[in-house]
């Protein structure tokens, strides 16, 4: 009897952990189901950080991130371009730090940062999947002269948290594709039959 009350407390003690921090609201982050297997990113100019997070978070959801959809139709070993290939296309992407509030003397109070991202996804056959849509934020930063330097270090901090909200929300919105919605392998044509001694 002592020995099932202490494997009872070892249990209970060994979930306290994980009920903590649930308690503390840290959640463990589950992967997004993609209806389709490979994505091209095209669009985003070669140096974006967006496009480097964006493709490590799909890669990290079981997509391959190809370059082209030669490379996707090659990787599949498919003579056309698999149903399970899309295409990402940044409309734009954009960052900016904008004054927004001054003192009477001109002195800067206030900044506003903005992340700007436009996009569509087009399926393998080049038609539209999501039409254009829009993911922006901006967020206030109070700004002091005289410590420059820490607020442009808690400015970059502000726009890479920006950055990784607009990546979640992107996979949000392709995880609801519906495999319904990518098209179906085109079918190949039947073969010539013989003709009939009628036809003869």
């Amino acid at each position: 009897m002592q020995r099932r009350q202490l494997l009872t407390l070892l249990g209970a003690s060994s979930l306290l952990p994980l009920a903590t921090l649930g308690g503390c609201g840290f959640q463990l982050r589950r992967g997004h189901d993609m209806a389709f297997r490979s994505i091209q990113l095209s669009g985003f100019t070669g140096t974006s950080p967006l496009a480097t997070e964006l493709a490590r978070a799909l890669e990290a959801n079981g997509v391959t991130v190809v370059e082209s959809s030669l490379q996707a139709t090659q990787a599949a070993s498919a003579a056309q371009v698999p149903v399970t290939h899309v295409e990402f296309v940044a409309l734009r992407d954009t960052r900016d730090t904008l004054v927004s509030a001054k003192t009477a003397y001109g002195q800067v109070r206030t900044m506003t940062a903005r992340s700007i991202l436009r996009f569509e996804v087009r399926r393998g056959d080049g038609s539209v999947l999501l039409p254009p849509s829009e993911v922006s934020l901006a967020r206030d930063l109070s700004y002091n002269e005289r410590d420059a330097l820490a607020k442009q270090d808690e400015s970059d901090a502000l726009t890479r948290a920006m950055q990784t909200d607009i990546v979640n929300q992107v996979l949000r919105r392709l995880a609801a594709i519906r495999p319904q919605q990518l098209p179906t392998p085109t079918e190949l044509p039947e073969p010539p039959q013989a003709p009939s001694d009628a036809e003869r």
